[in-house]
């Protein structure tokens, strides 16, 4: 066993060597401070809830280490993040904390900014919704809109309870009906819910329009 230990005992005293006169480099550079926004990552949201405000992309972050180091820092190396584990229903002010901030070694952090973040947080439900087909234009003349069908009529809606709740119904995107003189049929998709609430199934819907002609004048 020691026989191994001091196998190639010369170069591994040399690489001990330059190791410590690397670090005596490092220990011994002037420090420098430098501030970056760093991106902000958000975990562990509890679940079946949903966050309904953004913080910000960004946190900004001071920090203090060797000045070769520091300058060459890009905000990809660093890291925050918050843990949302702990947030209950309603408003939440989260501390954001140096030790929140992952840095390369030899980094530290000064300062973060801002030091609090406010976010909100609501349960998620699901709901059943009708689906409505949304025309526009004018049938050409002789002729009437009767109405349009959408199959599937319903869909499935989830998201934040007070989000979900203030839908009654979904609308598909706008259907022309300019210049028709016939029954028709298209494969259009909804329109837009928003970022928070989402349409569980089928992402088209079928809607099926129906034009009829005017009644003739009675000849008495």
């Amino acid at each position: 066993m020691s026989r191994g230990l001091f196998d190639n005992l010369g170069l591994k005293l040399s690489s001990l060597g330059l190791a410590v006169a690397l670090w005596m480099v490092v220990a011994g550079e002037q420090r420098d401070e430098r501030t970056l926004n760093a991106p902000l990552t958000l975990a562990r949201l509890p679940k079946n809830t949903a966050l309904l405000n953004v913080p910000g992309d960004f946190v900004t972050v001071q920090l203090r280490g060797p000045k070769s180091l520091i300058s060459g820092l890009s905000p990809n190396e660093i890291d925050v993040n918050l843990d949302l584990s702990t947030l209950k229903e309603g408003e939440n002010l989260i501390a954001v904390k140096s030790d929140q901030v992952d840095v390369p070694r030899g980094v530290e952090v000064v300062q973060v900014s801002p030091r609090w973040v406010r976010l909100v947080v609501e349960s998620v439900t699901e709901r059943t919704v009708r689906v409505a087909a949304r025309v526009e234009g004018n049938p050409t003349s002789g002729y009437y809109f009767k109405r349009a069908s959408a199959h599937p009529d319903h869909v499935r809606l989830v998201g934040p309870r007070s989000e979900v709740n203030r839908l009654e119904k979904v609308y598909t995107s706008t259907i022309s009906i300019e210049g028709r003189s016939h029954d028709f049929g298209v494969l259009t998709s909804l329109e837009p819910l928003g970022k928070l609430v989402k349409v569980e199934g089928p992402v088209h819907v079928q809607v099926s329009v129906e034009i009829r002609a005017n009644p003739r004048p009675s000849s008495s």
